[in-house]
């Protein structure tokens, strides 16, 4: 059994990292993440030389607080300004007065900031939260527990949900209603080292929309690939369409519409696809968090609640902790 802690925050993704970096100044901390890296979506991945962002593409800012946060992480050569304005189909179509910045190096390079210096257990997934005696339990796949004061959930909520249930741990009609509501769509992410550069319209990526391919965009032109790579983004439909085709299938079929959308065909030298089950909430709680339970505290946090995209997650956190240095104040 490990060391008890504080708070224990189930996700290292950028809600649970804001959330963990709040609570870490007064308390001990744990992050658990089932994945091998941190991030969530702000994802990255290297195929050879290429370097590819395949979840989050960019960051924009939308209330002062977040622009505040954007301006130290330009600061800190974390994020520069990648484009300004909207993305359709012949590349920047609309300026809506928004700059889109993108990660200097990489979009997970940000999230790797946000972790410095947290306890994050990687490769570590969560099977059960409990209520056991004043506190929780949080039992551990391969074995272990780890107990706590308060627990902050940032997984999907249909995830945050089954380990609830698995526990035994009951929530009020009124919440579990709320938490039900909440809806995702999936994402099918394709990733392409190629044999020859592809040029795109500025600023290096385009948004087709209509068909099968959501989003494309070069990894070279966006500043962080040395190699040619682009990554595609599936809409919901067709990804839901594809879900359960071979990774083989779904390269050879995004790859096919993306030629057709370029107008060119892509040769490709080498090629990943990621599967984000729970990519974009398309139903939203109205809260920034909700308080799954007051004492002992649990609060359920993440881009579905704080608004879809890295400001909405990066929300979330900062109430989540907000919450539960409230709720372990009281007496």
């Amino acid at each position: 059994m490990s060391p008890p802690a504080d708070v224990v925050v189930v996700g290292a993704g950028a809600a649970g990292l804001v959330a963990a970096r709040a609570l870490a100044v007064e308390h001990r901390v744990v992050v658990l993440d089932k994945g091998r890296g941190v991030g969530g979506r702000m994802a990255t991945r290297r195929l050879g030389p290429a370097v590819l962002d395949h979840g989050a593409q960019f960051i924009t800012t939308h209330s002062a607080e977040f622009a505040d946060e954007v301006a130290r992480w330009a600061a800190l050569d974390l994020v520069r300004p990648w484009f300004r304005g909207r993305v359709g189909p012949s590349g920047v179509q609309e300026h809506d007065g928004h700059v889109r910045y993108r990660g200097t190096t990489s979009m997970n390079a940000v999230a790797k900031h946000l972790a410095e210096g947290l306890d994050v257990r990687r490769s570590t997934r969560a099977s059960t939260i409990e209520r056991s005696g004043g506190g929780w339990r949080i039992s551990l796949e391969v074995g272990g527990e780890i107990r706590a004061d308060a627990v902050v959930v940032t997984a999907p909520v249909p995830q945050a949900l089954e380990l609830l249930d698995r526990g035994g741990t009951t929530l009020d009609a009124e919440g579990r209603a709320a938490l039900r509501r909440i809806r995702y769509e999936p994402c099918l992410a394709v990733m392409l080292r190629l044999q020859d550069a592809v040029e795109l319209p500025d600023p290096g990526a385009v948004a087709p929309g209509g068909g099968q391919i959501e989003w494309i965009a070069d990894n070279g032109a966006k500043g962080i690939s040395p190699a040619p790579a682009l990554t595609l983004h599936a809409s919901g439909e067709a990804s839901a369409a594809l879900w359960h085709e071979s990774d083989e299938h779904v390269v050879g079929e995004l790859v096919s519409a993306a030629s057709r959308e370029l107008g060119r065909p892509l040769v490709v030298a080498a090629h990943s696809v990621q599967r984000w089950r729970y990519a974009r909430p398309t139903v939203l709680h109205p809260d920034p968090c909700l308080v799954a339970a007051a004492s002992p505290p649990l609060v359920v946090a993440g881009d579905a609640f704080g608004g879809p995209k890295v400001e909405g997650a990066v929300r979330s956190g900062a109430a989540a902790a907000d919450r539960i240095r409230d709720l372990l104040a009281r007496p």
